[in-house]
Order: C-alpha cells, then structure tokens, then sequence
C-alpha cells in the first residue's frame, strides 16, 4: 500500500504534462515559431519546448535544453538559464539520475535567487522535494517542501500550493504519521475543489480513496472513486487519472468478491500504463494484482504477476518495488510449504542493495523471516526478528502492523505450547485490529485464540472464536485461514465425539485446499477460451472478407460477360448477313458440286478400305508403345526416388559443411579471446611480482633495523623511511586497482559528448602545471560531438596532454594541437606536440605496457599512456603513434561514431513533474 501512495505521487508530478489537451499543437506551433526569433525569446521558446516535450521525447528534452543552456550562457540571461536548469533537473530525476538532478536544480536555485526570481526558486525547491520523496529521505523532501511553501503560500498560483500540499501529504504518509498526512491532503483538496480545472482534484481525490483503501474504509473509499469519476468524464482526455481510478476501484472490488469485474479494470489500466510507458505504474499494478491473487490462494497467478514485475523492476533500475517482491514472493513460498525458499526470499529482500528501503517494506522482510523460522522450529531466531519488527512498528505507532506482529507471537508461543502467553499476545493483536478494522488479523487472531482453546480443553470458547474467524475469513476472502478453522473444528468436533460433523468439516477443508490449485488450472482454460473465441472472430473476418472478394471478382466476371455477350451478338447480325451472301454463291455452285460428289463417294469407298487396313495396324503399334510407356515410367519412377536421395544427402553435407565451419570459426574467436586474456593475466602477474617485491622486501629490511636500533633518534629515522617505503606500496597498489576497476567497470549510459568541453575541462585541470608560454590549439569542427563514455573521454585527453607537457622540449615554447575528422563510419581525434618525441622503432612494442618510461628527468609512472590505450579498447577503439626524438610526437585515436553532429539517439520517454 505504501508502494502505491509513492506512485500516486509520482503521478500527481506527470499530470499536467500528461493531459494537457492541444499539447501536441502547441508544440508544433512553437517549433514552427523557433527559427523567427532570437536571442532571450528564443531562450525563452527553448525552454518551453523542453517543458513540453519531458513527459514525451527525452531527445528532444536534451536537444532543446542543451541549445537553451548554451545560448543563454552566451548572451548573459540569467533568468532563462536558471529556468533552463530547472527543467533539465526535472528530466533527470524523473529518469532515475537522482544525483544530476540535484545538481541542476540547485543550479537552477542559485541563478534565480541572483535575479530574484522567486518564482523559479520556489519551484527548483518544489522538484528538489519531489526527488528526495522518490530517494526516501523524508526529512529532507519535508525542508524542501517548506521552502516552496514559504515562497509559494502568499502567491496567487493554487495549483502550486495544491501541489506542496499534496507531496507533504505523501512525505507524512511514508513516516506514518497519518493525522498529518490527512490534514495535508485535505487542505489540498480544498484548493483544487475551487480550481476551474478539475483535474488535478480527481488525483487528490484517488489518493483521498487509496488512504481509505488503506485503513479497511471502503465505503468512504468508494464515495471518493466516484467523485473522481464525475469529474473525468467531463474531462475525456484525462486518460491517466482515468486508469489510476480503474485500478484503485478493482481493488475495491477484489475485496468485494467481485473477481471478474475487477480484472476488467486491472486489464484496462495495466494496458494503458504499458502502452503509455508508465513503467512503474505498470510494475504497481502487477505487485497490487500479485498480492490479491495470493489473498485468494491462486499462487500460480500470484507469482507470474511476481516474476514479471520483477523482471522490468530489475531492468528499470526499480530498486524498491524489487525489495517489495521479493518478500511478497517469499510468503507465497510460505503459503505452499517451501520454508527454506521463503526464508531465502525473505533474507534476499534484507541484503538487497536498496539505498533506503522503507520502514514497512523491511519491517514485512523481517516478519517473513519469523514466521519461517517459527515454522522450521527455529524459536529463538525467530522471536529476535518479530521482537525487531514489533519495536519497529511501535516506532512508527503503526497499529495495523502491530497487530499482525503481535499475531505471529502468539503462534510463536502456541507452537511452544505457552498457551497463556500466546492468548495475551493474541488478544492485544485483536485489540489493535479492532481499532484499525484490520479483518485479516482479526480473521486469524481469531482462529489462533479458538485453537488454543480447544489445545486447553475449552471447547464454549473455541468454538466462539472459531465462529468469529470464520466471519472475517469469509468477509475477505482469506481461504488459508478458513481452512485452518475448518481442521480445528474438525478436531474440536472429533473431540466432542461429534463424528460426522467433524468428517463434513475434514471435506470441506480438503475441497477449499484443492479449490486452491484448481482454480489457476480452470482460469488457464477460461483464458483459452477466450483466446480461441478471439481466433475464431478473426478467422470469421477473414471469411468474410474472402468471401467480399469473391462477389467482387463475380461481379466483374459478370461485367465481362455482358460485354462479350454484346460483342458476339453484333458478331451474330453480322454473320447472318454474310450468310445470306453465302447461300447464294451456295446455290450457283450447288449443281457443280453434286456432279463431283459420286466421283468423291467411290474415292471414299476405296480410301476407307484402305484405311481399315491401317487402323488394324495401328492398333498392334499402340499397344506395344503402352508397354515401352509403363516399361520408360517404372524407369522414370526410380531415377526420381535416386535424384531425390542424392539431393537430399547433398543438403545433408552442406549443413553440416556449414556448421562445422561455424563451429571452427567460434572455437578460433574463443581461443584467440583466451590467449589475450592469457597474455594480460600473465603480464599483470609479472607487474605485480615485480613492482611489490621491492617495497615490500625494503618494508621488511626497515623493519628488522628499526627493532634492533637502540637509540631512538635513529629508530625513527627508520620509522620515517618505512613509512615511505609503504607510500610507494600504496601507491603501486592504487594504480594496479585502477587498472582493474578500468577492466571491470560497466558503462550502461553513454551520452553525447561535446569534444571541445571536454579538452578545456582537461587543459583546465593541467592548469597549474602550464606557464602561459604554449600554445594549444582545438579544431573540432569536422566532428564537434558523439556518443561515448565522458569519463573515459576526457581522461584520455588529460593523459595526452598531460604527456605533452611533461615531456616538452626546453628548446622551444610547447605547441599542442587537437583535432578531429570523420572517416566513414568512424571517428579519428588527433593530438600533435612539438615535445622530446621518443624512437618508436625501438620503443614502439612496449609503449603502452604498464610502468614503461622512456623519459627519466621528470616525474611519472608509466601509466599514463596504459591507461589510455585501455580505455579505447573498452570504447571499441584503437590508438597509434608517430614519433621522432626532437621533434614532437602524434597520437591518434579512431572511434565508433553513433551519432551525428547536432542529433542524439535517446529514445526513452519520461514524464515531467510538477
């Protein structure tokens, strides 16, 4: 529940953004307007696009806010740049980079209060609250949030005040101080209920509900939901409050039985968070949907939710949503039998690597963590960690939490058979679950008291207490306890000789056990179901629109008929016409034609004979060509069976042609992959052995001189060059885990980097180390920018012109000159000196080992240059040298190019927050 109130906050900071209605013109009517101004307005209109496109396009977020910061530094407007600040702030904190985000907003605090722009301070203040809320420091999100109210309380902006009202509610609610949180959000309220828009009083209104929620209210809960949803449907684009109340109102639902209605609504929300990249939105419901299923017993259901929370908390970075899984994973773990599991759980949640978690969230870890243990019969464990969780609830005075506490005691100390101190522990958590109308606890204190009743003998008030816990397990839903109150009255009733009721109790426990299993399997079917109804309506669609074809096609066919009908009866007009003229010319040569016809009648007679003589032959010739033609397809028949084996092993050898090469061309990339990281064992091996040997071989001479020095002055001249020695061995051994920490570190986020920021940045911290005589020189027009690992970049530049200066010529004033170009999909950045130089056919080989120097009159390790080829094999990159002693020497670096000049290809999206 806690989990949810954090993600109400954070909505409550996307709203304005959200649903604000023409936004996409307005953005496109102020993108339209950028290229006709400039200066301060031009400032003014960047930061404005940046505002607008946080919740939208983080590309466009850094693209606008960068081109905003560089031109208001440029033409000295103060106010633009602290406004500039502030939204960048925004931004970064709302993409989970909590500590930029600090920076920027206190930037942005510093800017403004030169100029007394009381507004933007009080707002940098405002978000300042808002990510310590997200980071869990309460007490610092609670100074925050008082410095904006005195900025904001004697202001004639509401929504503002409303919304400092609101967060102090949120901060009060994490540090359970519910009278407090109450009074803030209702002041809240009260604001936005005199507000024109509307909006912002439906999300108060659906934390109002999720308070309600909270403490059992759902009378008073409802009443809010559906004020909430008067005031959405007069206002149709606010789709985000829209789902926030779906998913508070299914699980109002859920604890009215109502199952299918409830999951309506929790499909509804969980879809449009996903759609809407509301990621932590979408893992809440997943957790909330999670949790009911396994109130209801259905564990399958309960951990899948689980599992996929879990896995896009893990891949979010969404560190205390994961702690909260984990636990709640462990008790399903618990329900089922599996102790060891729920007390891995339950210990994963407690060495998680979550900064702060809330109190509630280790206060469950720990209450997982007693049960098992009490479970496993380990009791003294397991009273140390409830003994923890009732101090800390008690530090909180959350009494709901007490109360549960107090229950798993008093299992505690039945299962040890303290009968009497487990009905004390009992009956307190019935006292405080009465006061908190927590049902669950008095659904299973209730069933413990009865228990113990019956173990005591005091069958009246066993069967008492039974009758009341089944209430309140009826009530909620709670089927674990009911089927602990069905085996006790089973036994109660067994006792009392009362056999065939006790047998009717034995089933209906057995078949609520089984019910549990059962109905994740039947939901499954219903879900196929479903699924196949859905098939079977597309499959009917595309019947139906093959169907359309086909009368499509028949109605053109018919279309060609009627014209080819038309075509042939002119045709036939035509004929009878030709005809006519026929008969004619028929009838002239009729008579001639009768004469020749006797003469053709005997040649007939005479051909057909001769023709009954070829057709017996013809005859014979057919029927030996049907033998030679079953004779050639037997023939034929057999020589396909052999192409077709023939082709077949053909295609058998070429796979496997291709997949042996496949495989020697994986077994050579993994053996030269190993011989490298051979080489570099081998070669770090030697570096060490032989930069610690020295050292600590000195250390241990000094050492056995100082013990054996009698004259004190002495002695600590001893001291004083063992301490020496052991600098040097520190710092060989800061420098060997520097290499490491190179090998192993991680670079997730790449960002766009600015080359010549980056080179003055460097050159200004080799300041001191200059004397004003050189002369350094940049060009990185060609390529101004890309997409790389910043720390990683300017430590190469340091490192080069840190080399540059060491090694410069006393002949001549130091010139160092930095550039860069594009080749094809590459980088190239070069770095020219006019220094010492060095002979790189003799010293080419090893000048990129560890601790290799070619110069002895100045100071320096020989890691400089190690470093830096090692960075630009961890950016993908290369490194060569051109040198000549006395003349200077040329360093250049080829890197993968990502992005082009001016363009970013960050693509998340985020929301902004008020």
């Amino acid at each position: 529940m806690v989990l949810r109130i954090r993600l109400l906050v954070s909505s409550a900071l996307l709203l304005t953004c959200s649903i604000a209605v023409g936004q996409t013109k307005r953005t496109d009517s102020l993108e339209s307007k950028l290229p006709a101004v400039q200066g301060k307005l031009k400032v003014d209109v960047l930061n404005q696009l940046t505002y607008e496109f946080i919740s939208r396009s983080s590309e466009k977020v850094i693209l606008y806010s960068n081109q905003a910061l560089d031109l208001s530094k440029k033409s000295g407007y103060l106010k633009g740049e602290g406004i500039a600040h502030a939204y960048r702030g925004v931004f970064e904190y709302l993409s989970g980079q909590f500590p930029l985000a600090h920076k920027s907003l206190h930037r942005g605090i510093d800017l403004s209060s030169r100029i007394g722009d009381r507004s933007n301070v009080g707002y940098c203040y405002l978000q300042l609250g808002n990510c310590s809320l997200e980071e869990v420091e309460n007490d610092s999100a609670l100074f925050y949030f008082q410095k904006s109210y005195e900025i904001f309380k004697d202001s004639t902006n509401p929504s503002l005040l409303s919304k400092i009202y609101r967060n102090m509610s949120a901060v009060y609610g994490q540090r359970y101080q519910y009278d407090k949180q109450q009074e803030y959000l209702d002041r809240a309220i009260a604001i936005r209920r005199l507000m024109p828009d509307k909006t912002l009083l439906a999300d108060a209104l659906a934390v109002q509900a999720n308070n309600k929620l909270r403490v059992g209210n759902s009378s008073g809960a409802e009443e809010l939901l559906n004020e909430a949803d008067e005031i959405i449907k007069d206002n149709p684009d606010d789709v985000e409050n829209k789902n926030d109340v779906r998913h508070l109102r299914a699980l109002l639902l859920f604890q009215k039985g109502k199952f299918e209605e409830a999951l309506v609504l929790f499909d509804s929300a969980r879809n449009y968070y996903f759609k809407a990249l509301l990621l932590r939105k979408y893992v809440t419901l997943l957790i909330d949907l999670g949790k009911v299923f396994s109130d209801q017993g259905e564990y399958e259901l309960a951990l899948n939710n689980f599992y996929d929370a879990l896995r896009l908390s893990k891949l979010r970075g969404f560190e205390a949503e994961s702690y909260t899984i984990r636990y709640r994973i462990g008790w399903i773990n618990f329900r089922l039998g599996d102790l060891n599991q729920a007390l891995q759980s339950a210990n994963e949640a407690l060495n998680t690597t979550v900064k702060k978690p809330l109190q509630s969230d280790l206060a469950n870890a720990l209450t997982l963590k007693g049960v098992a243990l009490t479970e496993l019969k380990k009791y003294d464990k397991a009273r140390t960690c409830l003994d923890s969780v009732l101090n800390l609830y008690k530090y909180l005075d959350n009494k709901r939490g007490m109360s549960e506490t107090l229950m798993n005691l008093g299992a505690l100390e039945a299962r040890q058979r303290h009968y009497n101190e487990g009905l004390r522990q009992y009956q307190e958590s019935i006292r405080l679950a009465e006061a908190t109308t927590y049902n669950y606890g008095l659904a299973w204190s209730s069933w413990g008291i009865g228990d113990i009743y019956f173990k005591q003998g005091d069958f009246q008030n066993a069967a008492r207490y039974l009758d009341r816990s089944e209430k309140y397990s009826r009530l909620i839903n709670a089927n674990e306890v009911l089927i602990l109150n069905y085996n006790t009255r089973r036994d109660l009733l067994a006792a009392q000789n009362r056999f065939k009721e006790s047998l009717q109790f034995s089933i209906m426990a057995s078949q609520l056990n089984d019910s549990i299993h059962r109905t994740d399997l039947t939901r499954r079917f219903v879900n196929l179901e479903k699924i196949q109804e859905i098939e079977q309506r597309d499959r009917d669609i595309k019947v139906l629109q093959k169907d359309k074809e086909l009368a499509e096609d028949k109605i053109h066919i018919q279309e060609s008929k009627l014209r080819q009908q038309f075509i042939l009866l002119v045709a036939g007009l035509i004929s009878l016409a030709l005809i006519g003229v026929l008969a004619i010319v028929y009838y002239r040569f009729y008579t001639r034609i009768k004469g020749l016809n006797v003469t053709i009648t005997n040649n007939h007679e005479r051909i057909q004979a001769q023709a009954n003589k070829l057709q017996e032959v013809n005859s014979e010739l057919n029927r030996l060509y049907l033998e030679v033609s079953e004779k050639s397809e037997e023939i034929q028949a057999q020589a396909n069976k052999l192409s077709d084996s023939n082709k077949s092993i053909s295609d058998l050898n070429r796979r496997l042609e291709i997949i042996v090469a496949e495989k020697t061309l994986e077994l050579r990339t993994t053996n030269q992959e190993l011989v490298k990281h051979n080489n570099e064992l081998l070669q770090f091996s030697y570096t060490v052995s032989h930069n610690l040997r020295g050292p600590v071989a000195r250390l241990l001479g000094l050492s056995d001189l100082a013990q054996a020095e009698a004259d004190q002055q002495k002695a600590n001249a001893w001291i004083n060059l063992i301490h020496k020695t052991a600098g040097e061995l520190d710092m060989i051994i800061k420098d060997l885990s520097k290499i490491l920490d190179l090998r192993n570190e991680p670079h997730r986020y790449r960002e766009i980097i600015d080359l010549e920021v980056e080179w003055n940045q460097s050159a200004s911290l080799l300041q001191e180390a200059l004397t004003g005589q050189e002369e350094i020189v940049t060009n990185f027009r060609a390529v101004p920018k890309l997409m790389s690992v910043r720390a990683m970049i300017q430590s190469i530049f340091y490192n080069l012109l840190s080399n540059a200066i060491k090694f410069k010529s006393p002949d001549r004033n130091l010139k160092v000159v930095a550039t860069s170009r594009r080749e094809h999909d590459k980088v190239v950045l070069e770095v020219v000196d006019n220094g010492l130089g060095f002979d790189t056919t003799l010293h080419g080989d090893k000048l990129f080992k560890l601790y290799k120097r070619f110069h002895n009159h100045v100071e320096g390790r020989g890691l400089g240059l190690y470093l830096v080829k090692s960075q630009i094999e961890v950016l993908h990159g290369t490194i060569d040298v051109e040198s000549t002693p006395g003349r200077g020497s040329l360093f250049r670096i080829t890197l993968p190019i990502e992005v082009s000049e001016g363009l970013t290809t960050q693509t998340a999206h985020v929301k902004l927050a008020e």
